[in-house]
């Protein structure tokens, strides 16, 4: 057995290894794992660092298997709205934000929620224009599925009464007709697609607070879901000058899979830091947008049952592009909500997997928050990963019996999922919700109280947000577990954090240090 450089002893080590799924001491060499047990001292010398971690808890690093990174880093520097309650806080938070920004540039952010709000109600033009006058921006909903903006924005977009909507989006007016300034899915792009592209220097800002944001919350791999190949390139450039301090599995999009290839052809940068897996698309939008596409209408709106994204306006092509990836061995992951779109998702996956026949290709659906019964065991059958976020089910239990009726009962069916042999994935969907694991791990026991009878024990959460998210990276045969030869990626807790299954409230301050690739970062 090697020589360990460092042991932590007297610590309580949930492996997630079912080989051996508890220790109290754990040993490392370099930057991986070499033992855990415990009495490691056979693999101890004069030279080994012995830290007593005093019953404290040590996890394998988070696993987010679904973030937006640069994305998410924009958040924290552009016009953050999570916090607003009122009308009034939201414009407030708007105008400190524009007092000295250059007058007529572009304002971006969002993250809030009208749910939130002390009248439910949606935002308005108008609340920009008064908060910050003369300012094209948009801000979208924390969802990413919706936007407010401004009378500028939407004069410089063209967009007026006459404006046709857009395929797979919708623009809201009022009872003259005359845009509200909430622009839904696709619509959003007539105003975003004049926003001037993201500069070098932006971008690393972006990368450094995004990567600093997850180390603090105890994240050390996540799966990256790239919208710009621009970013994908840049994220590649991070990784050759060693900037990474975390771990990218990076996903392009679907509709960009021929310029992908070519970037393929030319020859891409991967090693322990960085990977490229596969492509990720878009069959609706979501609940709270009233955009994720549903069997039946909505129970508040009974003409609309919800909208195709863009990405899934070409059914034929979707299919022809599933079937070429999955041939040259890449994942592929998709964004479905409602229930109907679930099902056209997986009609989809069990046509190229009869085309192609077998092989380990795990396809994901990204979400999956809405699956009627009898398409569930259908995700089992299939091989299909159920990459979720609990945190959306406590955000939508707040108004999801109001859209959905009876049909809520198969929303988030986590516990379900389970039962019928389906693999977990845990992720935030980072900057929809806060990339917070153990408010992740909290929302899948606790579910805000909404629908207990799929709420799970806090060892299968754990499992879905360490080795289920590897699992679903192709990444378990050396993270999200706490074994000899695996990369030493962990996160040390207090021992609060076993007792989260009887916390009402999400504990704080419960991440003592974290360590990536055998060296401590926080």
């Amino acid at each position: 057995m090697p020589v360990a450089e460092i042991i932590f002893t007297n610590a309580q080590v949930l492996t997630r290894d079912s080989d051996q799924p508890r220790a109290s001491q754990l040993a490392i060499q370099g930057n991986r794992i070499v033992a855990v047990g415990d009495d490691l001292s056979s693999c101890t010398n004069d030279e080994t660092v012995s830290i007593d971690l005093k019953r404290s808890i040590i996890v394998p690093g988070f696993i987010d298997a679904h973030v937006h990174f640069l994305w998410g880093g924009a958040s924290l520097l552009t016009i953050q709205a999570q916090t607003a309650r009122s009308r009034q806080e939201f414009m407030e938070i708007v105008s400190r934000f524009a007092r000295g920004r250059q007058p007529g540039s572009w304002l971006k952010g969002g993250g809030w929620n009208e749910h939130l709000f002390s009248d439910k109600g949606l935002p308005h033009k108008s609340w920009l224009d008064e908060a910050a006058p003369g300012y094209p921006m948009i801000l979208q909903r924390h969802d990413g599925h919706s936007g407010i903006a401004s009378s500028r924005a939407l004069e410089l977009a063209e967009i007026t009464a006459s404006t046709p909507d857009p395929e797979g989006g919708l623009i809201d007016r009022d009872e003259s007709g005359e845009p509200t300034g909430i622009l839904r899915d696709s619509a959003m792009g007539l105003v975003m697609d004049l926003i001037p592209e993201e500069t070098e220097l932006e971008l690393d800002q972006y990368f450094n607070a995004a990567q600093n944001h997850l180390l603090d919350h105890g994240v050390t791999a996540i799966a990256d879901m790239i919208h710009d190949l621009k970013h994908f390139q840049f994220l590649q450039k991070m990784a050759v000058e060693g900037k990474l301090k975390l771990r990218v599995t990076a996903y392009t999009p679907l509709l960009k899979w021929e310029e992908m290839k070519a970037i393929l052809v030319e020859g891409i940068y991967e090693d322990e830091w960085f990977q490229f897996k596969g492509l990720k698309g878009f069959c609706d939008g979501s609940l709270g947008s009233r955009t994720a596409l549903m069997l039946e209408p909505y129970e508040n709106t009974p003409i609309s049952s919800g909208i195709h994204d863009t990405d899934w306006s070409n059914v034929d092509l979707i299919e022809k592009i599933l079937t070429e990836a999955d041939q040259n061995g890449y994942q592929v992951l998709i964004h479905a909500i409602g229930d109907r779109a679930n099902r056209e998702v997986l009609d989809i996956f069990e046509a190229v997997i009869q085309k192609n026949g077998p092989r380990d290709r795990r396809f994901r659906i990204e979400h999956a928050q809405h699956i009627h019964p009898t398409d569930q065991k259908r995700i089992s059958s299939l091989n299909v990963i159920a990459s979720v976020q609990p945190a959306h089910c406590v955000d939508d239990s707040r108004y999801a019996d109001d859209l959905l009726g009876e049909r809520s009962q198969y929303a988030y069916p986590f516990q379900a999922f389970l039962k019928k042999g389906v693999r977990l994935a845990f992720g935030s969907d980072w900057p929809v919700s806060p990339p917070d694991p153990i408010a992740t791990i909290h929302g899948a026991i606790h579910r805000g109280g909404w629908r207990m009878e799929q709420a799970l024990e806090f060892e299968q959460a754990l499992d879905a947000h360490t080795q289920g998210s590897a699992y679903a990276c192709f990444r378990e045969h050396d993270l999200g577990k706490l074994k000899a030869g695996h990369l030493a990626d962990f996160a040390i807790l207090g021992p609060e954090f076993a007792q989260l299954p009887g916390a009402e409230k999400i504990p704080e301050n419960l991440i003592r240090s974290v360590y990536v690739n055998g060296s401590k970062v926080r």
